[in-house]
C-alpha cells in the first residue's frame, strides 16, 4: 500500500516558512474571494479547517510565495 500524503500537515509546514503571514493571508483571501479574518481563524490557526477543494491550489500558492521569498534573500 502506498503511503498517503497528508496535505494539511504539508500546508502547516509550508505556512511556517511564510515570512509575512498577514500579507499572505490577505493575498489568499483575495484570490479565493474569502474574508481574511475567516481564513486566519479557520484555515491558519488551531483549526486548520481548509476545505479539500482549496487545498491543492493553496499548496501551490504557498510554494510560490516561499520561492519568491527565497529570491529576495539571495
Amino acid at each position: 500500500m502506498a503511503p498517503t500524503f497528508n496535505k494539511k500537515a504539508y500546508i502547516k509546514a509550508l505556512y511556517a516558512q511564510i515570512d509575512k503571514k498577514t500579507k499572505f493571508i490577505i493575498e489568499v483571501a483575495d484570490y479565493f474571494g474569502k474574508s481574511p479574518q475567516s481564513l486566519r481563524v479557520h484555515w491558519f490557526s488551531s483549526f486548520w479547517s481548509i476545505p479539500e477543494e482549496y487545498q491543492d491550489k493553496l499548496i501551490i500558492l504557498l510554494e510560490q510565495k516561499i520561492e519568491t521569498q527565497k529570491k529576495y534573500l539571495r
